[in-house]
């Protein structure tokens, strides 16, 4: 029922007059009070120092307030810079995080962005942040990198993908072609053949969409999925999700050749295991993973040779194949991509008038080695917890966290997005989990 008096009792609390203290404002309980209860921003200054001049031009911004700004946008997902001023403007929480008053101007929405492009553009400013809260994730003891899940998901980037030009580009060259090189020449020698001449081709060239607004973007398509320009963020967890490193794409490099970029910056941490789907399960990741004395684990994939090669069998002692009827396949060549090559002696050819071509990369016995971790105990029940760590990581981050698409164009500022979101992911959870300690 509508009381007659309720206008004057809303005219009566708008122009209300009390004393508030903005601590009493903030619920007790709020995140951002956690995190700055328990996230030590000062390591900040020392990481600009360089780009701030002591003792001349006018009074800056303080710096940790500058950076909290973005923070806010990452860790609460808000859409834009000029809408979080927005919401700074009237939530006391937001005010009470950055050391404002309630009478204090908030800073204008491009003030974040200016500084960005003339003081932290070239510092790295993001990884920065994001390794120095990773690292009081470990002082916390929280962070267990035995197990690495690894994983890469698409942003939408800003673009138009009707506006694109195609363009020839260079063909990226594939990772390890070096030493991929070397074990072609061995196995040759090893069999007797010649090795191979003029190995050093030159770079080849393709042709490929690039988009007018944002050039850093590629094109992305997968299965049924709406094509767009969006950037491929290969991200590194623990089991625990807990981000542990990323690194950004054009949305068209594929997982295998964005790997090892992920790999350099999480080999430190020494793990045991690395867990990945079928996107890296590749001959030359395998071997590389052996190498480096790492257990990969992957998932069973469907054998990818055409239908009437599926019933051959590998003879490891002979180094040779056996089809359905018998017939004997055996090594005639390796060729430059790493394949040997099998084939039925010439007269078998002509009898049954066969000319199929079995082949086998060099590092085929990489994979099988992965093939026989696969089965060993518990392998498979530490493949199926990728979806509680990176899935789930990658849900949270674009559910919550404003991840599936960009509003900012070029990856240095992707770069920023992509390490800033990453460090929010780590200090909301490491804060949450020191405040039950406490």
């Amino acid at each position: 029922m509508m009381t007659k008096n309720a206008d004057s009792k809303t005219f009566e609390a708008r122009n209300q007059l009390a004393f508030h203290a903005l601590e009493d404002l903030v619920p007790q309980d709020h995140l951002l009070r956690k995190i700055d209860h328990h996230i030590d921003f000062t390591f900040i200054y020392d990481i600009v120092e360089d780009v701030y001049c002591q003792d001349n031009g006018r009074p800056s911004i303080d710096p940790i307030t500058l950076i909290k700004i973005p923070i806010i946008q990452y860790l609460f997902g808000i859409p834009s810079m000029r809408q979080t001023i927005q919401e700074i403007q009237v939530n006391v929480a937001y005010r009470w995080f950055l050391g404002l008053s309630l009478t204090d101007p908030v800073p204008h929405f491009s003030t974040f962005g200016k500084n960005y492009k003339r003081r932290f553009e070239s510092q790295s400013l993001a990884e920065q942040i994001f390794s120095h809260i990773l690292q009081q994730c470990f002082d916390a003891g929280v962070v267990d990198s035995k197990d690495i899940f690894i994983d890469g998901t698409h942003v939408k980037a800003c673009a138009n993908g009707r506006k694109y030009t195609n363009e020839e580009v260079q063909v990226q060259a594939k990772w390890l072609a070096n030493e991929l090189m070397d074990a072609i020449q061995d196995d040759r020698e090893v069999h007797g053949k010649k090795p191979l001449k003029n190995t050093e081709k030159e770079c080849s060239t393709k042709s490929q969409k690039t988009s007018l607004n944002d050039p850093d973007a590629g094109w992305f398509h997968k299965g049924d999925h709406k094509q767009v320009f969006a950037y491929n963020i290969q991200t590194a967890c623990d089991r625990n999700g807990w981000v542990l490193g990323y690194s950004v794409h054009p949305g068209n490099t594929h997982d295998t050749q964005a790997f090892f970029t992920l790999f350099d910056k999480v080999a430190s941490l020494k793990p045991v295991h690395l867990i990945a789907d079928a996107g890296y399960k590749t001959p030359t990741i395998a071997q590389f993973l052996l190498n480096q004395e790492i257990t990969p684990v992957f998932p069973y994939t469907r054998p990818k040779r055409q239908k009437e090669n599926r019933d051959i069998v590998y003879d490891e002692y002979y180094d040779c194949y056996l089809d359905e009827n018998n017939m004997i396949y055996h090594y005639t060549t390796t060729n430059r991509k790493g394949y040997r090559e099998y084939r039925a002696s010439r007269q078998d050819r002509e009898d049954y008038q066969n000319n199929r071509v079995i082949t086998r990369h060099v590092w085929q016995g990489a994979l099988e080695t992965c093939e026989d971790i696969r089965h060993s105990d518990g392998m498979r029940d530490l493949y199926k917890e990728r979806k509680e760590s990176i899935e789930r990581l990658f849900g949270t981050a674009k559910e919550h966290h404003g991840f599936r698409y960009t509003h900012l164009i070029g990856k240095a500022r992707m770069d920023f997005k992509t390490g800033l979101t990453y460090a929010c992911l780590n200090m909301k959870k490491l804060a949450n989990i020191l405040e039950m300690r406490s």
